[in-house]
């Protein structure tokens, strides 16, 4: 079996998909961070911990009553 030639001017199997360049992304125009745009606090959230561990006490010792009682 032999491999067909290609040319440099043959558009391969779909000539649609061409090689194209983005031109749409600005460059000139700097914008901030992500992170300093956000509006969270640092105190916002620290609650969550503490809602996950007693979570997880309530599941543990529930587990434990059905095994164990």
């Amino acid at each position: 079996m032999t491999e067909p030639t290609r040319t440099g001017r043959d558009p391969g199997l779909n000539p649609a998909l061409k090689s194209q360049q983005d031109a749409t992304h600005d460059t000139a125009h700097r914008t901030p961070p992500p992170v300093t745009t956000t509006s969270v606090g640092g105190a916002e959230g620290g609650t969550w911990p503490w809602i996950w561990l007693v979570v997880v006490i309530v599941c543990v010792l529930a587990v434990l009553y059905i095994l164990l009682g």
